[in-house]
């Protein structure tokens, strides 16, 4: 039997021979891999595992083949193998943080990361990758920790870590600085997201797309962003004209127009909106969102014609949109076809038969054409919700009254008053009951609060007109001539809605 301590002596001797095998063969493939010989290298990597089994330095070589290959979850299996059989093996962890990045796997990237700064603490990969994770991550303090230890001259990821940090002059500054760098282009700014698109931010996004617009820089892209920025910093005509500038830029993009017409809607522009609105509808003429806002801005400016052209293209394009029906409904109601608008807010209640918006218009539809049954149904309905309730509580007072029940229709004006005290028209419909009963001192208290909420509601100072001539009052003569004129105004009013706008973009 041979000695023990010279078998002990012959394996670590064949150890050896092994080991002086794998790492010649080791360098063969590195060889390989610098020449660009991938072939070569997989050859002699498969020759060298099915000899000698598994061995951390020639899987890290096989990722390395497959990360040059591009195929990087494989390249990832082979690190992750490599450092799980010699933890200690740093360029493991190194290729493995590398391949997990490409994957945009942070969490792996960023242990990776850290261990080999277990080992490696001064390195400067590690740092700046650790560096842009945590930035994503929203780390920023971690982030700028790190860039410090790296000592690296990364502005870009500095200045977002001190925006995120909310340390906003500071970052102000360092952008300033950054976008009169001519090797910062748009494309670097196309990386920079996350705390630069808060609104906390938007003066450092301006100043940085301002820089690189200086220099002739600035595309739409990033345009489009300092608009935004501009419009969060309460700058809404510097919005709408960088947004013109983009809109030139990009000519047959109709959302550019989308948002020029939300940014003049937004500062009460309504023929600006329109015209932008008749551009965008040149360009894209079958996008019924177009047609919609154009009728809704016309219906805004009083333009019931105009709006009803525009909604019924919409209509034409998306039938059983419930906005759009809901839109025309609302249009029509106001030239008095009641029952054309009630088959448009139909289809709005069906679609959303829990909206009570829907149920109240629907029954001001049914109430205008007389149709009382079903107006006081739809009212009911709509009585559940805070924002119509006291309207829906006004027209049941309404009907109760024009059925010859004055006190059931007392009843609803208060409620309605309960729900809004400022309310004019239930002022107005108490007077009118008072004069029922013949209770003129009442009549003249309600006319009172009516006209103090509304002093040029048409229906108080009418009924105003009907107590002064019961009474026998003075006031009756002058009384009579401010109806005739508000009378006057509001046949006006009637007749601009008829009219029509010629729009040219």
């Amino acid at each position: 039997m041979m000695p023990r301590l010279l078998l002990i002596a012959l394996c670590a001797s064949a150890l050896w021979m092994q080991a002086q095998e794998v790492a010649r063969l080791v360098l063969q493939i590195q060889d390989a891999i610098e020449a660009g010989d991938l072939d070569r290298a997989s050859g002699l990597i498969q020759d060298t595992l099915a000899k000698h089994g598994e061995d951390p330095g020639v899987l890290n070589l096989r990722g390395v083949v497959h990360a040059r290959r591009n195929e990087l979850r494989e390249a990832r299996a082979d690190f992750a193998e490599a450092v799980k059989l010699n933890p200690q093996l740093t360029p493991g962890w190194q290729n493995l943080a590398r391949a997990c990045a490409q994957l945009d796997q942070p969490t792996c990237a960023l242990n990776a990361w850290q261990r080999v700064l277990q080992r490696m603490p001064a390195d400067t990969e590690a740092h700046s990758s650790l560096a842009e994770i945590y930035g994503r991550q929203e780390k920023f303090a971690e982030s700028l920790s790190q860039l410090a230890a790296a000592k690296a001259d990364n502005l870009a990821l500095r200045c977002s870590d001190l925006s995120g940090l909310g340390r906003t002059m500071e970052a102000k500054a360092l952008a300033r600085r950054l976008a009169k760098q001519t090797n910062f282009t748009e494309a670097e700014l196309e990386t920079m997201h996350g705390p630069l698109d808060k609104p906390k931010s938007a003066e450092v996004l301006a100043a940085l797309v301002e820089g690189l617009d200086e220099r002739g820089a600035a595309g739409p892209a990033s345009l489009q962003r300092l608009a935004l920025a501009y419009e969060q910093l309460q700058r809404g005509a510097d919005a709408r004209k960088t947004l013109e500038r983009v809109a030139l830029l990009d000519p047959t993009n109709s959302a550019h127009l989308l948002e020029l017409a939300r940014l003049a809607e937004d500062s009460h522009d309504h023929e600006g909106a329109l015209g932008y609105l008749a551009h965008a509808r040149d360009l894209t003429p079958n996008n019924a969102q177009i047609h919609f806002l154009f009728g809704s801005i016309a219906n805004e400016l009083n333009l019931p014609m105009e709006a009803r052209q525009s909604l019924a293209k919409a209509l034409a394009i998306e039938p059983d949109n419930p906005n759009y029906n809901y839109a025309m409904g609302s249009v029509i109601l106001q030239t008095r076809d009641a029952a054309t608008a009630a088959s448009y807010l139909a289809k709005f209640v069906k679609a959303r038969p829990y909206d009570a918006r829907g149920h109240y218009a629907l029954g001001l539809a049914f109430f205008a054409s007389g149709d009382h049954a079903n107006a006081k149904q739809e009212m009911n309905l709509a009585r559940d919700s805070a924002a119509v309730a006291p309207a829906a509580e006004y027209y049941l007072g309404r009907m109760a009254r024009l059925e010859g029940d004055i006190e059931e229709a007392a009843r609803h004006m208060r409620v309605a008053l309960t729900l809004r005290p400022k309310f004019s028209e239930p002022h107005t419909e108490l007077a009118r009951i008072a004069l029922l009963k013949g209770n003129m001192q009442e009549a003249q208290s309600e006319l009172e609060r009516a006209l103090r909420l509304s002093p040029e509601d048409f229906q108080a100072n009418e009924q105003l007109l009907v107590l002064y001539k019961r009474t026998h009052d003075s006031r009756a003569t002058a009384q009579a001539e401010l109806l005739k004129k508000l009378d006057e105004e509001r046949s006006k009013r009637a007749e601009l809605m008829l009219r029509t706008l010629e729009m040219r973009p």
